[in-house]
C-alpha cells in the first residue's frame, strides 16, 4: 500500500512537469527500497519502473541502465516471473534505443520470444535492423506488415530496398490477403496531385479490408480536411487516435484542425500525449506550438517550432506553423518564404493557401495570383480554390467584378468557405456597399462560427454606427477566444464611441491629480524657503 501511494505521488509530480521534486522523492524513498529484501520482488520492480522514469525526464539513460542491470542482475532475477523479466527486456531495450545503440536494442528484443512478440516490438526490431543495416531487416519489415498491414514505414523500407518495383506484395500466413504497395502508394501521390476526392476513394477501399488501420483512417481524416470537410475530418482522427493512441502521422495538421476550432484545451492535450509517446518524433512540438499560438506567445511558439524542425529538418508541417506563427507576428515576408519551404517539401491545399495568404499580406499580387491560379486549375471544383483566386482580385479594382463573381460562386459551391465570407465582405466594404456586408455576415454567420467570424462582423457593424450591436459581437467573439487582440480593440473603440463622457471624465482626473500635486510641490517649496 505505501509503495503504491509513493508511486502515484512521483507520478502526480511527473505529471506536472516538476521533475526536479519527482527526482529527489524517488532517490530518497524509492532507491533504499530496490535493495530491501522486505520489500516483495513485484514491489521493487514497480518502484524501479518509477525511478527510471524519473532519470528519464532528465535524460539521464545512462544511470537508468546501470540500475536497470544492477537490479536484474542481482538474487531478485530467480524470483521475477518470465512475464516480468520481458518487460524488464522492455524497459533495456528502451534506454537503449534512446542511446542511440541500436544494435544492443536489437538484441535486447531477440531475448524475448517470438510468439510473446508485441507489434510495437517486432516495429522497433525492424527500425533497428535497419539503421544498422542488417540482413534481418527485410523478414522483420514483413512480420510487421503481418500484424499491422499496411504498415507505413514497412512499405517505405521495402520500397526502398533494390530490385523491388513496388508490385503488389501477397501476403498468406493464414489464408488471407494483405494489400500492397501500390495502392497505398497511388492514394498517397492522389493527395500530392490535390486529388483528395480521388483519394479518399482509394483510402475507403483499404479501409474497407483493414477496418482498423489507423494510418489508412488518418489519412482519410486528412483528405476531408483539406477540403474543408472539418467535422468529418475530425471525426476520423479521433477514431485513429482511439485505434492507435501511438499514432503520430498527420497529427500536426490534426492539432491545426484542433486549433481552427478554437480548443486550446484539445490542442495541448493532443501534444502532450504526442510528447510522452515519441519525443523525438516533430508532431508533438508542431502541436505544442500551436498551443502557445494560440496563447499568444508568439516567441515560445517559435521556439519549440524550430525545434521541431530540428529534430525533423523534412517536416513540412513544422515549417507550415512557423509561417503561420510569422503571420501572427506581423512579420509576412518571412512568413512567406516558410510557406514555400514548407511547399517544397510536401505541397498540399493548406501550403498554398498559406503561399497566397502571405504574398497578399506583403502586397505581392501577382505571385500571389500565380499560386492562386495553379491552385484553381488543380482543384476546379473547390471552393476554398475559386476563393483563394476572388480573394487576390480583390485587391484590384479594375478585377472587382471579377471577384465577386468567383466568391459567389464559391459559396454556392459550399456555404461553409470561410475564406470567400470573409474576402466577399471585405470587398463590399471597399466599394463602400455596408448594407450587403452585413446582409452576407448575417446569413452564413450562424453555420460559421468563429471569433475570426464575429470580429469580422463587429467590424463592418461599427463602420455602419450599429455600435451596441457591435460591442454584443465583439463580446461574443472574446467569449470564444479571449486573446483575440483585434477584437479587444475594437470592443474598446466601440466602447469609448459609446460612452465619450466616460472618457472625458478619465481624461479630467488626471488634470486634477496634476493640480493637486503642484499645489503640493509649491507648498513644499515654500517650506523649505522658510527652513533656509
Amino acid at each position: 500500500m505505501i509503495t503504491q501511494v509513493l508511486i502515484e505521488e512521483i507520478k502526480q509530480l511527473l505529471d506536472s512537469e516538476l521533475c526536479d521534486s519527482a527526482l529527489q522523492l524517488a532517490e530518497l524513498e524509492c532507491k533504499p527500497r530496490l535493495l530491501d529484501k522486505q520489500v516483495p520482488p513485484v514491489e521493487r520492480l514497480s518502484l524501479l519502473r518509477i525511478y527510471c522514469r524519473c532519470l528519464h525526464a532528465h535524460k539521464n539513460y545512462r544511470a537508468s541502465l546501470r540500475t536497470i542491470t544492477e537490479f536484474i542482475s542481482s538474487s531478485i532475477r530467480s524470483q521475477l516471473s518470465a512475464d516480468d523479466l520481458e518487460e524488464v527486456a522492455r524497459d533495456i531495450s528502451n534506454v537503449r534505443w534512446e542511446l542511440k545503440e541500436h544494435d544492443m536494442c536489437l538484441a535486447q528484443l531477440r531475448q524475448i520470444p517470438r510468439s510473446h512478440r508485441t507489434t510495437k516490438d517486432i516495429a522497433r526490431m525492424a527500425r533497428c535492423a535497419a539503421l544498422i543495416q542488417s540482413n534481418d531487416a527485410h523478414d522483420l519489415y514483413m512480420e510487421l506488415l503481418k500484424r499491422q498491414p499496411n504498415a507505413a514505414e514497412a512499405y517505405m523500407y521495402l520500397n526502398s530496398q533494390p530490385g523491388n518495383k513496388g508490385g503488389r506484395l501477397q501476403y498468406r500466413p493464414d489464408s488471407s490477403n494483405y494489400h500492397d504497395v501500390a495502392s497505398f502508394t497511388t492514394a498517397r501521390s492522389m493527395m500530392l496531385r490535390l486529388e483528395y476526392r480521388a483519394a479518399i476513394a482509394e483510402y475507403q477501399r483499404l479501409a474497407r479490408r483493414h477496418r482498423a488501420n489507423a494510418q489508412v483512417i488518418a489519412q482519410q481524416a486528412t483528405c476531408h480536411y483539406m477540403l474543408n470537410e472539418t467535422r468529418k475530418a475530425q471525426l476520423l482522427y479521433e477514431r485513429a487516435r482511439a485505434l492507435d493512441t501511438s499514432l503520430m502521422q498527420d497529427m500536426g495538421i490534426f492539432a491545426g484542425l484542433l486549433m481552427q476550432t478554437n480548443d486550446a484545451y484539445a490542442v495541448y492535450g493532443l501534444g502532450n500525449q504526442l510528447l510522452k509517446t515519441d519525443q523525438m518524433r516533430p508532431e508533438g512540438w508542431v502541436a505544442m506550438a500551436r498551443y502557445f499560438l494560440m496563447k499568444g506567445q508568439t516567441q515560445e511558439a517559435l521556439a519549440i517550432v524550430w525545434k521541431a524542425q530540428t529534430l525533423a529538418p523534412d517536416h513540412a508541417e513544422a515549417y507550415y506553423v512557423e509561417g503561420a506563427i510569422q503571420m501572427a507576428s506581423g512579420s509576412a515576408d518571412e512568413a512567406a518564404d516558410m510557406y514555400l519551404k514548407a511547399h517544397g517539401i510536401e505541397r498540399s491545399a493548406l501550403t498554398y493557401r498559406g503561399v497566397i495568404e502571405a504574398y497578399v499580406r506583403c502586397g505581392r499580387y501577382k505571385n500571389a495570383f500565380l499560386y492562386a491560379k495553379e491552385l484553381a486549375e488543380l482543384m476546379p471544383q473547390n471552393a476554398g480554390a475559386l476563393a483563394m483566386v476572388g480573394m487576390v482580385l480583390s485587391h484590384s479594382p479594375e478585377s472587382h467584378e471579377k471577384a465577386a463573381k468567383l466568391l459567389v460562386g464559391a459559396l454556392e459551391l459550399d456555404s461553409r468557405c470561410t475564406e470567400a465570407i470573409a474576402a466577399l465582405a471585405s470587398l463590399y466594404v471597399t466599394n463602400e456597399q455596408l448594407p450587403q456586408a452585413i446582409d452576407l455576415l448575417e446569413k452564413y454567420l450562424p453555420e460559421n462560427e468563429s471569433d475570426d467570424m464575429y470580429t469580422r462582423y463587429a467590424d463592418v457593424l461599427t463602420l455602419a454606427n450599429e455600435l451596441p450591436k457591435a460591442a454584443v459581437n465583439y463580446t461574443a467573439a472574446l467569449e470564444l477566444n479571449p486573446n483575440n487582440e483585434r477584437a479587444k480593440v475594437g470592443y474598446d473603440r466601440v466602447d469609448r464611441l459609446m460612452h465619450p463622457h466616460a472618457e472625458s471624465e478619465d481624461e479630467e482626473q488626471p488634470d486634477a491629480e496634476m493640480d493637486e500635486a503642484a499645489d503640493q510641490r509649491v507648498d513644499d517649496f515654500s517650506d523649505d524657503e522658510v527652513a533656509l
